[in-house]
C-alpha cells in the first residue's frame, strides 16, 4: 500500500514538474510594425483548464520589448504594447485585457530602451490564449525588431 501511495506521488510530481518546464519554454515573438500600424502574435495557452474553464494554477508571463533605435523609433513616436486574450491560437476575435502595459518612445535622436512588463492573467479570465499586440505611432519602421512573449514557470 505505501508502495503505491509513493509511486502515485513521483508520477504526480513529474507531470507538475514538466508542466512547469513547458510553462518555462512557451514563447511567442512578434514581428513590430512598420509605421503607423499595429501587428498581432499568436497566443500562449493559459494553463490546464479545470472543469470551470478556469486555469488551474496562475501562471506569470513577460513580455519583452526589444531596444529599438533612433530609425526604428524616432523622437517622440511611441510604440504601445497590449496584453490579449482569446478562445483562439491565432488570436483572432481577441479582447484586451491589458491596454497599453508598455510604452516606448523616442527620445534624445537615441530611440528607446528595452523594457519588461510582468503579469499573471487573474482566475476569472477563462480565455484559452493570450498573446500581444503591438501598435506604432508613425514613421520610423521598426521591423526588422521583435517583441516576446514568454510564460514562466
Amino acid at each position: 500500500m505505501f508502495t503505491g501511495i509513493m509511486i502515485a506521488a513521483v508520477v504526480g510530481m513529474a507531470l507538475m514538474m514538466a508542466n512547469d518546464l513547458r510553462d518555462a519554454l512557451e514563447k511567442v515573438s512578434l514581428l513590430l510594425p512598420n509605421g503607423a500600424a499595429n501587428t498581432t502574435s499568436t497566443g500562449l495557452e493559459t494553463g490546464v483548464q479545470t472543469s470551470l474553464g478556469v486555469p488551474a494554477r496562475p501562471i506569470d508571463y513577460v513580455l519583452t520589448a526589444p531596444l529599438l533605435t533612433t530609425t526604428q523609433q524616432p523622437d517622440a513616436k511611441t510604440m504601445k504594447y497590449d496584453i490579449l486574450v482569446s478562445d483562439s491560437a491565432d488570436m483572432s476575435s481577441p479582447t484586451t485585457y491589458i491596454t497599453t502595459a508598455l510604452t516606448q518612445t523616442g527620445a534624445g535622436t537615441a530611440g528607446c530602451a528595452a523594457a519588461t512588463f510582468t503579469f499573471a492573467l487573474p482566475s476569472n479570465i477563462n480565455k484559452k490564449y493570450v498573446g500581444i499586440k503591438a501598435t506604432g505611432s508613425a514613421s520610423g519602421d521598426s521591423s526588422a525588431a521583435s517583441a516576446t512573449l514568454e510564460a514562466l514557470a
